[in-house]
């Protein structure tokens, strides 16, 4: 027979818990962004806050992805070199759940021609939560989601705050691309290509890609989906699972890594990391080829010379990275 006194903790301990329940659901409400579900809020919230500045209806491509994104492809070199305009709405790590709200919200104030997927994020970890595998764990962030997004203040708070924050006029400035000087050779096999096991898209890619995919046919937009250089993580099994699904859907696919030769990729230069990013020598080659890619095969307006425009040559001039 239970006491009175055993009665009333298990009330007190019944009574905290309901307490606590209540207060990870109320916080888990106000925390949940409106838009879906995503792995980086922070990255997330601080991409869209940065692409919100741009003039409404003045970007035509969208570059999405992760960094390989934004070590690859330089907006202000190709609006110097062709007048089109871009933004890498990417961020380090960043999943393809995560490229997919981005996309997304880029159509809130802007009308872009294309939407340009980099291939890294596809064979990445996609799924919102950190490991795929452990399930009572992302029970638990989908009921709370406060545990999911418990470092939300970050995206609110001034960026000086945190050191490695991104300094937010220069993100706005080069359009999401991230220069560096940094330069460290690639010493690996000149045949990457041929490495590596075979790789299909997995589940959770597969589902992130196809919802990208049917948006950009909703929004009667192209979906391009490219490769950029990577002498680490990319191989012909992977350039083919893509290529397999581009053709299934008509997509356009573009592998950078079988254009080496064409762009005059030297990975003694033009890596920064050992093959696995582009140094800025390296992007300007790879921003070139694209560039030439998009000009020649879509419908895209040269800007250069139009008021409305003049952002963007005077970023240049500021930045003098494009001379």
């Amino acid at each position: 027979m239970i006491t009175s006194g055993k009665g009333k903790k298990i009330i007190e301990g019944s009574l905290f818990i309901l307490i606590l329940f209540i207060i990870f659901g109320i916080s888990s409400a106000l925390v949940k962004p409106e838009f879906g579900e995503v792995y980086n809020i922070v990255q997330v919230t601080q991409k869209m806050d940065s692409f919100r500045k741009e003039v409404p209806d003045t970007i035509d491509v969208i570059f999405a992805g992760n960094s390989e994104v934004y070590r690859t492809f330089s907006p202000l070199q190709i609006f110097h070199e062709t007048g089109i305009t871009s933004y890498c709405m990417s961020e380090s790590a960043l999943r393809l759940c995560d490229a997919l709200e981005l996309t997304k919200a880029s159509f809130e104030n802007q009308n872009p021609k294309v939407v340009v997927l980099e291939a890294d994020a596809i064979f990445s970890d996609s799924d919102p939560h950190k490991d795929n595998y452990a399930l009572p764990t992302n029970l638990i962030e989908d009921i709370f989601p406060i545990f999911h997004y418990h470092i939300f203040y970050k995206a609110y708070v001034p960026e000086f705050v945190f050191e490695d924050s991104v300094d937010m006029r220069t993100e706005h400035a080069l359009r999401g691309f991230v220069q560096t000087d940094m330069a460290v050779p690639y010493t690996g096999p000149a045949d990457y290509m041929n490495e590596g096991d075979h790789v299909r898209i997995n589940r959770d890619s597969r589902k992130y890609l196809d919802e990208l995919r049917e948006f950009c046919e909703e929004k009667g937009i192209t979906l391009l989906l490219t490769a950029a250089p990577n002498a680490q993580n990319w191989n012909y099994s992977k350039n083919k699972s893509l290529q397999e699904y581009a053709d299934k859907y008509g997509l356009d696919f573009v592998d950078l890594n079988m254009h080496i030769d064409d762009m005059g990729i030297d990975w003694e230069t033009d890596t920064m990391d050992g093959g696995n990013h582009m140094s800025f020598e390296g992007s300007k080659k790879t921003t070139a080829f694209m560039e030439n890619y998009l000009k020649e095969n879509y419908d895209l307006t040269d800007h250069r010379g139009d008021p409305l425009y003049s952002d963007w040559e005077k970023d240049n001039e500021e930045y003098e990275l494009y001379p």
